[in-house]
């Protein structure tokens, strides 16, 4: 069964975007509000982390335009494959050090990879990293992602 909530949420499609500088340099993170809570994310339980490094890592570097734009495809393309039936929730995008991270939730990390292996791909095939794990009460969001963002960001 899908929370009425993340449905909300994902139709609603209302993003809030926080900086933070740390040794490494600068880091972004774009995500959905509101930041739901445990009892309202049944159905999506599990964290699906899409990584596209851009650059080294322990660089510091932000993505160049031409990166950001073919990042932009690949996300466009990624959500459409696995939002449009609400099959998983793009919780969060980050973009720091070297890398973009995307956290999405879902039920089922399987059917999210068999749709990324459908959707539409450049001539060369993008370089990204997958991994997934449990987090039922989504506190990975709530305190390894935005949890470092909270001092800085209202609403948090």
């Amino acid at each position: 069964m899908r929370s009425r909530e993340v449905v909300a949420t994902l139709q609603a499609d209302t993003w809030t975007m926080a900086e933070r500088t740390t040794d490494l340099g600068l880091g972004i993170v774009r995500f959905r509000t509101p930041v739901l809570r445990a009892g309202q994310v049944e159905g999506y339980g599990r964290v699906l982390r899409v990584l596209w490094p851009y650059a080294e890592e322990d660089s510091g570097a932000m993505p160049t335009s031409a990166d950001s734009e073919a990042m932009g495809e690949f996300e466009d393309r990624l959500c459409a494959a696995v939002e449009s039936d609400a099959h998983a929730y793009l919780a969060a995008v980050l973009t720091f050090d070297g890398a973009r991270q995307w956290v999405f939730y879902t039920d089922d990390v399987t059917e999210c990879g068999r749709r990324l292996e459908a959707m539409p791909q450049n001539e060369e095939p993008y370089p990204i990293e997958l991994d997934a794990f449990d987090d039922p009460e989504w506190q990975y969001l709530r305190e390894e992602i935005l949890g470092p963002f909270r001092e800085r960001s209202a609403g948090v």
